[in-house]
């Protein structure tokens, strides 16, 4: 008898979880606002200026998206909650990054321009004056790509630039290598 009682009060536990589950209704609202907060974080490019926020956002977004389809109702509310927090410290960030990005993109293109001049002053060879025409059209793409506002593009267009120009001056300060003497001559 001891034996049946515990058979339908476990019965009784578990339809009253299945119940209880199955009426969890999907956290609608929740995953709402964390759709607009990625969507507000991307419309401030925060996936190019503060990836490390902008990523785990997405992610848990799409993971929660996962588990409302799956009725794991429980979860996805706890990851849209977390999506639009991560989403909202993105797009909060996202322009004082940018400020901080333009910034350096503006100061490395300045940089390689000054290195550019300051080269375009030594005793070229006409080889060198060839190479400095090349050099002036990429510091020009750098420019456009800052005006652009693509920041971390004319920022890495201005280092390779700045890096070829100190390489080529380099270059030219090493002394010509010694002419070497013919077989037959002696050492005095």
């Amino acid at each position: 008898m001891a034996k049946y009682k515990l058979l339908g009060i476990s019965l009784l536990l578990i339809l009253g979880i299945v119940l209880i589950s199955s009426c969890a209704k999907p956290p609608d609202k929740e995953m709402q606002a964390a759709r607009d907060a990625v969507s507000a974080a991307m419309n401030a490019e925060a996936n190019m200026y503060v990836p490390e926020l902008f990523t785990p956002a997405q992610d848990s977004l799409t993971q929660a998206e996962t588990f409302v389809t799956e009725k794991k109702y429980g979860d996805a509310k706890r990851l849209a909650l977390f999506a639009k927090s991560w989403a909202d410290s993105a797009a909060a960030m996202a322009g004082t990054r940018k400020d901080e990005m333009k910034a350096s993109a503006e100061s490395a293109v300045k940089a390689a321009s000054d290195k550019l001049d300051a080269f375009k002053k030594m005793k070229l060879t006409a080889k060198m004056k060839t190479e400095v025409k090349t050099w002036e059209g990429a510091l020009d793409q750098a420019k456009k790509a800052l005006d652009a506002g693509n920041y971390k593009q004319a920022s890495d267009m201005a280092a390779q630039l700045s890096s070829t120009v100190t390489a080529a001056e380099e270059t030219m300060k090493k002394p010509a290598p010694a002419a070497k003497k013919p077989a037959g001559m002696k050492k005095k």
